[in-house]
C-alpha cells in the first residue's frame, strides 16, 4: 500500500521530493522519485506502506529489467502469486517477491489486458519510455484513489499531465493552483461527498472505478474496462447459492490475509464485521487483533461495546476498544479535515478507529460493502414493499391516493410504503440520499455561485448514468445505486482517505470483484425474508456466527456528532455559520445556510445539513485558502 504521484513533461526531482515529503503518511517506510528527460520528461513518485515484500528489493518506482516500462503503484493484487507463476513459465525473471512487479511484468506480457487477471484493490500508473505513454488504471469498485489533471490546452504535446493519490499531493507539487469546482460543489451539497468524475478542485478530475487512462502527444483518453453486468437471476437452488456464496467469502477472506505484517480487523456488533472476524479466525488458526469504537456518556445509546465485546469473548480475539469523545474530536478538527482530502460528511468514525488501530498493526479488515450488496440498509426492504403494493396503488383514484398520502406516517407497513409509491426510481431513491434537493440548493446560493453555476446537472440526473438500461428489477436497481454512487464515492473513499492519513491499510473483502458480480445476481427474495435484509449472507453464515448476532435486529452504525455539534463543537459551528464567514466565502445566501444551523440546534432539521456546510467551510480554509485550523 502506497502513495503514488506524477508528471508528464517535466523532470524535476526537486518537486518529486516535496511531493513525497506531503504524501509521507501514505507511505511511512520508504518513497522513491524517478526522473528522466529522453526522450519525454517525466517525474514519478512513490512512498510506500511495506505490507509484502519487506525488503527493499520492493523499492518503488520499479522498473523492468531493460528499463523501459517503470511504475508507481497503490494496492494490492491478492492473486500476484498465481500470476507469478504463469508469468514466470513464459519467460518473466523477477528481482523481488512484491505484487508491484507482478502487475508490471503483466503489462509488459498481456498490456491493457492484464487488467481482467488483477483480482484486488489498486490504482496505478506504468511509463513507457519507448512510446513516451503513460497508462494507469483504478480498481473495479473504486477502492484506491487515482486523480489527474492538464495544463495547457488539450492537444498541446508539451501540456503536462499531473496524477496522484491525493488532491493533497497535487497541490503540493505547485503544478495546480487550488481554486473551488462549482459543478462538484452542487453535487456535493446532495450526496455530502464529492462523486467521480469530479473533484472539489477545479481542473482536477478522478479517474472513475473500472477505468482506463492514457496519456500520449498531449491527449488524455479514459475509457471503462470493467462494468456491473446486468442483473440476471442465478440459475441455482438456494442451498447451490449459499454453497457458492460461502466459498467466494472465504476466497475473498484468504485472499485479504496475505501479508508479511500483522493484519488486524474493526469489529463492532454487526454482521458483517463479525462474519469479517469469523472468517478470518477460521482461515489463520491465529489469535487476532480487533478494534471498535465506543463513546461517552453524549453516545451512551448508540455505544456497541458491549456487543463488540462479546464477540471479541467469543472468537477468541485480542480486542482494543476505542473510547472517542467530543473534546477529543474538537482537538483534532483540523487534523480530521485535512485528512479528508476532500469534504464529506462521513469518515469521522473511520479516522478515529483507524488512528487507534494503526498502533497495533498495519492492516485491517473492514466489513463496508455486506449492506450495499446483501440488501442491508431499510431502503431495501420499503422498496421491496411499495412494489408489492405499486400495483394497487395506481389503480386507486386521485382523490384516494391523497387521502392514503396523509395516513403514510401511521404504524401499518403498507402505509408507511406509501411515500415510496410515487415518482420514478431515482426519485424515490432520492429520499434517501439526497441531503439538499435542487430547489433548497438554489435557495442557498448567491447570484455569484449561480454565475458560476450556470445550468447545472441536477444531482438525480447524475445518478441516471448509474442505472443499466436492461434492469427492471427495483432491488438490483437500487443495488446498483448503492454499490456504485453511496459506496464508492462516500464510504470507499474515506475510508481509503481516513485510513491512510494513519498509514493503516484497510481491506474490504465484502466487496471482491468476483463476490460483488456474484452476489449481485442473488434474487431479492433471497436476499430479503420477512421484511429484514441480508437473508442469505446469514444464511451462508449461520454455523460460525453466534445467535446474539444471527438474532440482533439491524441498526446502522451511529456517532454522537450531533450531540458534538451542540456542546464541544459549537464555537467551530458558530465561527462557520456566523455572518462574517458566510458572507466573506460567497458561496452562500447568509440566511439560507444560517437557517441550517439554526434548524438544527433548535430540533427542527437534520445535523447533517449543518455538518455538511461546516465540513464544506473548513475543507475550504485549508485546501483554497491555505490556513491552518
Amino acid at each position: 500500500m502506497c502513495g503514488i504521484w506524477g508528471v508528464v513533461n517535466i523532470a524535476d526531482e526537486k518537486i518529486g521530493e516535496t511531493v513525497a515529503q506531503a504524501m509521507q503518511h501514505r507511505g511511512p517506510d520508504d518513497h522513491g522519485v524517478y526522473v528522466n528527460t529522453d526522450p519525454t520528461p517525466v517525474t514519478l513518485v512513490n512512498v510506500r506502506l511495506a505490507i509484502i515484500d519487506l525488503s527493499e528489493s520492493g523499492h518503488q518506482p520499479m522498473s523492468t529489467p531493460d528499463g523501459r516500462y517503470w511504475i508507481v503503484y497503490n494496492g494490492e493484487v491478492y492473486n500476484y502469486q498465481a500470476l507469478r507463476q504463469i508469468l514466470g513459465e513464459t519467460g518473466h525473471t523477477f528481482r523481488s517477491t512484491s505484487d508491484t512487479e507482478v502487475v508490471l511484468h503483466a503489462y509488459q506480457e498481456w498490456g491493457e489486458q492484464c487488467l481482467d487477471n488483477l483480482r484486488g484493490m489498486f490504482a496505478f500508473a506504468i511509463w513507457d519510455n519507448q512510446t513516451s505513454t503513460l497508462f494507469a488504471a483504478r480498481d473495479r469498485l473504486g477502492i484506491k484513489p487515482f486523480y489527474y489533471a492538464q495544463r495547457g490546452l488539450p492537444g498541446d504535446t508539451d501540456a503536462p499531465l499531473v496524477f496522484g493519490s491525493e488532491l493533497k499531493a497535487i497541490l503540493a507539487s505547485g503544478l495546480v493552483d487550488p481554486h473551488i469546482n462549482y459543478e462538484a460543489l452542487h453535487h456535493f451539497l446532495s450526496f455530502y461527498s464529492v462523486p467521480t468524475p469530479y473533484t472539489m478542485l477545479q481542473g482536477v478530475e478522478a479517474l472513475p472505478p473500472g477505468h482506463i487512462l492514457t496519456y500520449k502527444d498531449g491527449v488524455v483518453r479514459t475509457k471503462r474496462y470493467w462494468a456491473l453486468p446486468p442483473y440476471e437471476p442465478i440459475n441455482m437452488s438456494s442451498e447451490e447459492i449459499v454453497a457458492k456464496l460461502r466459498a467466494l467469502l472465504e476466497e475473498s477472506i484468504r485472499f485479504r490475509m496475505i501479508a508479511d505484517v500483522p493484519v488486524g480487523a474493526f469489529l463492532s456488533g454487526g454482521i458483517d464485521s463479525s462474519a469479517v472476524v469469523a472468517l478470518m479466525t477460521r482461515a489463520s488458526g491465529e489469535r487476532l487483533r480487533t478494534f471498535s469504537i465506543g463513546f461517552g456518556a453524549e453516545g451512551a445509546a448508540i455505544d456497541e461495546r458491549s456487543a463488540a465485546r462479546v464477540l471479541a469473548e467469543y472468537y477468541g480475539t485480542e480486542h482494543t476498544e476505542v473510547i472517542v469523545n467530543g473534546t477529543q474530536v474538537r482537538d483534532q478538527i483540523g487534523d480530521i479535515i485535512r485528512s479528508m482530502d476532500q469534504p464529506s460528511g462521513d469518515g469521522l468514525n473511520t479516522f478515529l478507529v483507524s488512528q487507534a488501530t494503526a498502533r497495533h498493526v498495519k492492516v485491517a479488515l473492514s466489513g463496508l460493502g455486506g449492506d450495499e450488496l446483501f440488501a442491508g440498509y431499510p431502503q431495501f426492504t420499503m422498496f421491496q414493499r411499495a412494489d408489492r403494493a405499486r400495483g394497487l396503488w395506481e389503480k386507486l383514484p386521485g382523490v384516494a391516493k391523497r387521502a392514503t398520502r396523509g395516513t403514510a406516517g401511521l404504524v401499518d407497513p403498507l402505509q408507511r410504503a406509501v411515500t415510496w409509491l410515487d415518482g420514478d426510481m431515482l426519485d424515490r431513491y432520492g429520499r434517501v440520499r439526497i441531503l439538499f434537493n435542487e430547489e433548497e440548493k438554489l435557495s442557498l446560493y448567491t447570484q455569484h455561485t449561480v454565475g458560476w453555476l450556470a445550468a447545472p446537472e441536477p444531482s438525480l440526473q447524475y445518478l441516471g448514468r448509474y442505472l443499466h438500461p436492461a434492469e427492471t428489477d427495483s432491488i438490483a436497481r437500487l443495488t446498483r445505486l448503492e454499490l456504485m454512487n453511496y459506496m464508492t464515492h462516500t464510504l470507499l473513499r474515506d475510508t481509503d482517505a481516513m485510513s491512510m492519513a494513519h498509514s493503516l491499510e484497510v481491506r474490504v473483502p465484502l466487496i471482491d470483484h468476483k463476490l460483488v458480480e456474484f452476489g449481485a445476481r442473488i434474487p431479492a427474495e433471497l436476499k430479503l425474508q420477512r421484511g429484514r435484509g441480508k437473508w442469505i449472507f446469514i444464511k451462508a453464515l449461520q454455523d460460525i456466527l453466534p445467535k446474539s448476532v444471527l438474532n440482533r435486529p439491524k441498526r446502522g452504525f451511529e456517532m454522537p456528532v450531533a450531540a458534538w455539534m451542540h456542546h464541544d463543537l459549537r464555537d467551530v459551528l458558530e465561527d462557520v455559520f456566523s455572518k462574517e464567514s458566510v458572507e466573506r466565502r460567497g458561496l452562500f445566501e447568509y440566511e439560507a445556510a444560517s437557517k441550517a444551523y439554526r434548524d438544527f440546534r433548535e430540533g427542527r432539521g437534520p445535523y447533517m445539513r449543518a455538518w455538511a456546510l461546516a465540513v464544506l467551510e473548513l475543507w475550504l480554509r485549508q485546501f483554497v485558502d491555505g490556513k491552518e485550523l
